[in-house]
């Protein structure tokens, strides 16, 4: 074998419903000031997703053969 593209290796793109799109917003100083820290184990957007979806119980659609 001599390197290149393999079929099927790589990961498997996201279903649609599923890709992360950009989304801009504006917030408070202070709020972004803590969400941009370097000292966060997570990103600000990670972060985000799960407060949200824990104060408003939300959950990501049913993907077909997920």
């Amino acid at each position: 074998m001599s390197g290149g593209a393999r079929e099927g290796a790589g990961r498997k793109p996201a279903p649609e419903r599923l890709k992360k799109v950009p989304y801009n917003t504006k917030l408070p100083q202070w709020l972004r000031d803590w969400l941009t820290e370097p000292s966060r184990d997570e990103s600000g957007p990670v972060m985000i997703e799960k407060a949200l979806r824990r104060l408003y119980k939300l959950k990501p659609p049913e993907i077909d053969g997920a």
